[in-house]
């Protein structure tokens, strides 16, 4: 048995932030919400940029996916940016333009160690949606905002949007953690102290992004989360070449500023390249992943100390109403619950809101976690738009997490014995007669595992070969139920297969519900045989 040492996240929940979380947020187009009631309700803002300033119409999108908002200690809003201006919560506009145009990037605010109202605003630069440099603002903050410095440059070269701010764990510094493009592994770390933004060190991880030649990729498309314990970093890969993508996981030392190595790499989803926001449970235990135009929220339990435990833990809280929504950054509020925008591509003027969904228990497991896609509508009748993302929040210090180490067991995984015989080819159905389900579950008993391991044979015998895993249910229940359970069965089967080591590139699963009955369904019986799942060779 295997022994690892990690600086495990879960131990430090406990710990809670000397200051607050902006209790408002701005983002979209003149949208906001109010946090200082208890449950948030929608007010105005002055963000963003549109297509069509000013006029309302089907084809109204926002320009700017960036946004922050920086808060006191009491979570009061010092002031917040859309990536171009910058205004206090009087909407107060600076005269001085940022460089963060027409771009999906994460744009980030520091307050500079040892002062007490200086801050630094760090915005990406390029042109034709390229990230080609980064630049720091800085800003004095008074009754009016002062710009001190605007848009000096402080590292070159092609660069992911993704980025993410880290408190030191001296109590005082922060690190600035960005992601190189373009056939790279290179994450940078600067450090932030009172003098400014220093050399950046840097660090290697395992995913390499893509140059993105072909213009109909943005392989430098990418948003990146810190846990709640500052030890691991989470980067999302979108529309990467080669239908690459997913998460990467690295294990993050904020004394040093070293990614010191790969957690995990997350591949589990319907289409890997579709991946967007991330963001981790307020426990640390748990990760959310949308897929944008996927209209989906991956859930995994990040808790385990094995990559294919990680994938094979997905759950899928939402996947779809046939709206046309894309699901876009997930950004945890003061009262700790989760928050996804949702983008219409022009239909929210037919429906008259931009939705705002919020995972209300975002500690709890699957269906607990009470996601809700429409919770709260941003209304278009009062010219009120959202994208696809949502502010940027600095965190603050608290204790060093790599101060407490604690030792996890790796679990053994059963094997089994190799059938030399197992022969397959490209197009053959299997089905395994004794795959069932119970009624109205998803879930694998042991003896349906034991059913699955046939294809897992086939699998590790047949290397070259992928599997399309398609779920079926009767015809007992709502037509709507029966898709998402006969969804949910594929995927378990899915998760099954990953955990006992196969690649997640070579799976895809659907749902069919009640649609492709095997038999009539009339009785107790043949209803059985139609709660199956179904293996296409490819």
């Amino acid at each position: 048995m295997t022994r690892i040492f990690l600086a495990f996240f879960l131990l430090f929940s406990v710990l809670s932030n000397a200051q607050k979380l902006p209790n408002k947020w701005y983002f979209g187009y003149q949208a906001g919400l109010n946090f200082t009631k208890g449950s948030p309700y929608v007010v105005r803002g002055q963000t963003g940029q549109t297509t069509q300033k000013g006029i309302q119409n089907r084809w109204m999108r926002v320009e700017n996916e960036p946004f922050l908002v920086m808060g006191d200690e009491e979570g009061n809003v010092l002031f917040y940016s859309d990536g171009t201006k910058v205004w206090n919560d009087k909407y107060y506009e600076c005269d001085s333009f940022l460089t963060a145009r027409g771009t999906h990037a994460q744009i980030m605010a520091v307050k500079l160690p040892e002062f007490v109202d200086r801050y630094l605003i760090i915005t990406p630069d390029g042109g034709n949606g390229r990230v080609q440099s980064w630049v720091f603002s800085e800003i004095e903050v008074g009754e009016k905002i002062h710009f001190k410095k605007v848009n000096q440059e402080f590292i070159a070269g092609d660069f992911m949007e993704a980025g993410t701010v880290v408190p030191h764990c001296n109590g005082k510094d922060y690190w600035l953690v960005l992601r190189r493009r373009g056939r790279s592994k290179e994450y940078l770390s600067f450090l932030v102290n009172k003098k400014g933004i220093q050399k950046p060190i840097v660090s290697q991880g395992e995913f390499e992004t893509s140059e993105g030649t072909n213009p109909e990729f943005s392989p430098q498309i990418g948003v990146m989360a810190v846990n709640n314990a500052f030890n691991v970093i989470a980067t999302t890969f979108h529309k990467q070449d080669k239908d690459k993508g997913g998460v990467e996981l690295m294990e993050f030392d904020n004394r040093t500023g070293k990614l010191t190595k790969q957690f995990a790499f997350i591949d589990n989803f319907s289409d890997p390249t579709d991946v967007y926001g991330v963001c981790f449970s307020p426990n640390d235990s748990l990760l959310y992943v949308t897929e944008c135009e996927g209209e989906k929220v991956n859930q995994f339990r990040i808790y385990y100390n094995k990559e294919s435990k990680i994938n094979a833990s997905r759950m899928v809280l939402h996947h779809g109403s046939q709206t046309n929504a894309r699901f876009g950054q997930i950004q945890m509020g003061p009262d700790s619950c989760l928050y996804i925008p949702s983008d219409f591509n022009g239909r929210a003027y037919e429906l008259g809101c931009n939705f705002i969904g919020v995972i209300k228990r975002p500690n709890e497991i699957g269906g607990k976690a009470k996601w809700r896609p429409e919770e709260i509508c941003i209304p278009v009748d009062y010219k009120m738009h959202t994208g696809l993302g949502l502010p940027s929040l600095t965190k603050f210090h608290k204790k060093c997490p790599q101060e407490q180490i604690v030792e996890v067991e790796e679990e053994d995984v059963a094997t089994l014995e190799e059938d030399p015989e197992i022969t397959v080819e490209k197009g053959d159905t299997i089905i395994l007669p004794n795959l069932v389900f119970e009624s109205n579950s998803d879930e694998l008993t042991d003896a349906a595992k034991e059913v699955v391991d046939e294809i897992y044979l086939i699998l590790y015998k047949n290397k070259n070969i992928s599997i399309r895993i398609e779920g079926h249910t009767d015809d007992i229940g709502d037509f709507r139920t029966n898709l998402i359970l006969s969804h949910n069965r594929a995927l378990a089967v899915k998760n099954y297969l990953i955990e006992r080591g196969v690649s997640a590139i070579r799976l895809k699963s659907k749902g069919y519900g009640e649609a492709l009955p095997k038999v009539p369904n009339t009785n107790k019986e043949s209803r059985a045989l139609n709660r199956r799942v179904e293996f296409i060779i490819k």
